[in-house]
């Protein structure tokens, strides 16, 4: 990634390392003990719900706000204390923060202002970072006169043309419809893998952060409940707060009963008795929580040769167009998160039969 970062784009990438790092406000603890290594060229998401630290964590990199202890460091070297403007970093806000009084350009080289380049490479680099970001055109039209998605696109060309060791991004689709942030998220990939720059964005949306990342780290209460590649976090959460966060919907506490059939046998506290894919983290009498995911699970006839045979019965029926949510009360009084593809025949009370796949249901820690 770095080598294409300096072949395409003139600067070289810096890794990042946050060792011990801890933010205190008052008597709240907003960042706890967080460790992150990343290397040179990586995107790396911050993935969690609204007040879990992303955002201070990225507040912290860009200088806004000191930690109160552990160390920031670019390429090995703490950059605690050091003035935002010695950083080498470029910010794209939630808002975008373009200035309305500015043209496009004039908004996207207000950096090269504070850095007081020549006039000549300033025009230069606006026109490439226009050009990065497909806006060419509408370099003399001011903000009040694009769409949302093209102010991203501008708030990005800021950011990238005073050629940053790091990017960082808080929520930036959020402001956007549905469609846009698809769109925006092909266009960052596409930038990403172009530049090669070193990336930390901020998101609440699994799907952003599991489409752009190369790696994903999962926060809750200010601590970083796992990291690792999204093809990782999605195949195997780490714990139930992991799990349900990237859209693990159904989840039974219990214990591994014993052994059958090269699975483990799972007693629920409900009463059922489920075969589950072996895990060698957990033994036999161990406490555990099994969970799935709710398009994982099939609705089958009652005569389906199979074990992990659940009969129920419909209590919820929710049709959005590609795919169809039920919710299934089984009789052991368990609930159950069903999602199928398109429209499915059953109604409100109607008795139907899951089937629960041994190799899709996951053995978590209890906590």
């Amino acid at each position: 990634m770095q080598a294409v970062a300096e072949k395409s784009y003139g600067t070289a990438s810096a890794s990042v390392q946050m060792n011990d790092l801890v933010k205190q406000f008052g008597d709240s603890l907003a960042v706890d003990h967080v460790n992150i290594d990343i290397k040179s060229g990586e995107f790396v998401t911050l993935l969690g719900p609204s007040g879990c630290g992303k955002t201070t964590i990225l507040s912290m990199i860009l200088g806004i706000i000191e930690p109160t202890s552990g160390s920031i460091s670019f390429d090995g070297e703490p950059i605690n204390g050091m003035p935002m403007n010695r950083r080498d970093i470029g910010m794209v806000f939630q808002n975008y923060a373009l200035f309305p009084h500015m043209t496009v350009a004039e908004n996207v080289g207000f950096g090269l202002d504070m850095r007081k380049l020549p006039k000549a490479e300033k025009k230069q680099r606006i026109k490439d970072a226009l050009e990065m970001v497909q806006l060419s055109e509408f370099a003399s039209r001011f903000p009040k006169q694009l769409s949302g998605g093209q102010q991203q696109r501008v708030a990005l060309a800021r950011a990238l043309v005073i050629r940053p060791r790091v990017l960082l991004l808080d929520e930036p689709l959020s402001n956007l419809d549905a469609k846009l942030r698809k769109e925006m998220r092909i266009q960052l990939k596409r930038l990403h893998e172009e530049l090669g720059i070193t990336t930390i964005y901020v998101t609440h949306d699994q799907e952003e952060a599991l489409s752009l990342s190369t790696k994903v780290a999962v926060m809750s209460k200010g601590v970083v409940q796992q990291i690792g590649t999204p093809q990782e976090i999605f195949q195997k959460p780490k714990n139930q707060f992991v799990a349900n966060f990237i859209g693990y919907g159904n989840f039974l506490s219990g214990k591994i009963a014993g052994e059958r059939d090269g699975h483990y046998v799972f007693e629920t506290e409900t009463g059922l008795s489920l075969l589950v894919k072996k895990d060698l983290r957990f033994n036999i009498r161990d406490k555990a929580v099994v969970t799935i995911k709710p398009e994982n699970i099939k609705i089958v006839e009652p005569t389906h040769p199979s074990s992990n045979l659940l009969k129920g019965k419909v209590i919820v029926s929710d049709y959005a167009g590609n795919t169809t949510a039920y919710e299934v009360k089984t009789d052991d009084k368990s609930v159950w998160k069903v999602n199928v593809l398109g429209l499915d025949p059953y109604d409100i009370y109607d008795n139907i039969t899951l089937y629960l796949d041994p190799e899709k249901l996951l053995l978590l820690d209890k906590e």
